[in-house]
């Protein structure tokens, strides 16, 4: 019986769909959605009362009895213990309407189903309408996002407040505002509080959103260029002494230092899927030669010789489709010009950046596949429209020789 908020809350993510106009208005993009939230429903329901499902085992369960530790400190009136902001909402929950692992799983596909209708948005922010089903369904059906964004984990809600904040930055360099302004900062704090390494991530997409907003205008601001400079400096200072005073700033010789002793300390860890390269941050040719080799790994890792299991075989998979991606986001961003060469550049770089951050705190191919969840949205936005017009070309190829064919003589 106390499991009537997390079956409620399953029966209604499937009307938050319908809740927004440029949504329902189009049966076959609902459908799209409604298909990928009920292989997330049945994750959920899988974990609650069946098992553990596979990448569930650990952190979900102890993000679930760290939530519940909460909500009875709520209970007590007491809720002073340090603990991630995560925890802290899923014992609010917990307190209201009971601590279990369905309503804790169906929060999570709450988020993921806001997180379409925000990638929604964006497809359409972006003039990528005609490729918003094909999106929706990479975006959705990815397994191993599934999983993830289906249970216990924090994942399904950095990857919202992420996509969040892109959404507000795209529409900041379409409408300079305030209140626009106000919202990208909003929820790029909410996606901060998440994790650790989302703090130093949000003041670089910050930043990057104020250079690319405001500096990188060609229309629209009619400034002189070293006003333009002088608004962006001012504004990048005021984030920084904010970031400042509330704990978030360190400089990058600090944080190289932490990466490099946090690799160190993680590899004494031996593990199967370990590719354990280290972090040499001693000097500026020691960060040369590592950082590359630290980004590709985590980025491409396992490689065909490093498949072990037949779980391996599914992470070369991934990676296999992660790489397709990249090469035709770069492709589309190369053959493009104008505004949307400046859109695509613009995520290219907020992408890149959010996995080079995860990558100086990962060392195996098992904990990347999860990090891989948060900037997984960015470059499907990228790369599937690339990848669905190779295909049609292919497919018209194809038909077309077939046609040839029949008209030789026999």
């Amino acid at each position: 019986m106390q499991d009537w908020a997390g079956w409620l809350l399953m029966i209604f993510s499937f009307s938050i769909v319908l809740m927004w106009k440029h949504v329902r208005s189009d049966i076959k993009l609902v459908h799209a959605i409604w298909f990928c939230i009920v292989l997330h429903h049945a994750v959920a329901f899988l974990n609650a009362y069946v098992g553990s499902v596979i990448g569930a085992e650990h952190d979900a369960r102890s993000f679930h009895f760290l939530g519940e530790v909460a909500s009875s400190e709520l209970e007590r009136g007491f809720w002073g213990t340090p603990r991630v902001a995560y925890t802290n909402s899923l014992g609010f929950f917990y307190h209201a309407f009971g601590a279990t692992f369905l309503l804790g799983g169906e929060l999570s596909v709450l988020a993921f189903t806001l997180s379409c209708v925000v990638l929604v948005k964006l497809v359409d922010l972006l003039d990528l309408g005609r490729f918003r089903v094909g999106i929706v369904l990479f975006y959705g059906l990815l397994p191993s996002a599934v999983i993830f964004r289906s249970v216990t984990l924090r994942e399904s809600w950095q990857a919202l407040f992420f996509l969040l904040s892109v959404y507000w930055a795209v529409r900041l360099w379409k409408r300079p505002g305030i209140l626009i302004f106000s919202f990208m900062l909003m929820s790029a704090f909410c996606m901060a509080t998440l994790h650790g390494g989302l703090k130093v991530y949000a003041i670089f997409l910050i930043l990057t959103s104020i250079y690319w907003g405001i500096v990188g205008r060609k229309k629209g601001v009619r400034l002189a260029w070293h006003v333009r400079f002088l608004f962006a400096g001012l504004l990048i200072a005021c984030v920084i002494m904010l970031s400042q005073k509330i704990g978030w700033y360190m400089s990058v010789r600090q944080g190289l230092e932490g990466v490099e002793s946090f690799r160190q300390n993680a590899a004494t860890i031996h593990g199967r899927t370990t590719y354990g390269i280290m972090l040499d941050a001693s000097s500026v040719l020691g960060l040369v030669k590592t950082i590359p080799m630290i980004f590709v790994q985590y980025m491409f890792a396992p490689f065909p010789w490093q498949v072990g299991k037949v779980i391996d075989i599914y992470a070369l998979l991934e990676s296999m489709l992660r790489i397709m991606f990249l090469i035709f986001a770069v492709s589309s961003w190369r053959r493009s010009s104008g505004e949307v060469r400046s859109y695509y550049g613009f995520l290219l770089i907020i992408y890149l950046g959010m996995e080079f951050m995860w990558a100086l705190g990962t060392i195996n191919w098992g904990t990347a596949t999860r990090h891989h969840v948060l900037g997984y949205s960015v470059i499907v936005l990228l790369g599937v429209p690339g990848f669905i017009l190779f295909m049609q070309k292919l497919h018209f190829r194809m038909f077309g020789c077939r046609k040839d064919n029949t008209m030789l003589p026999k």
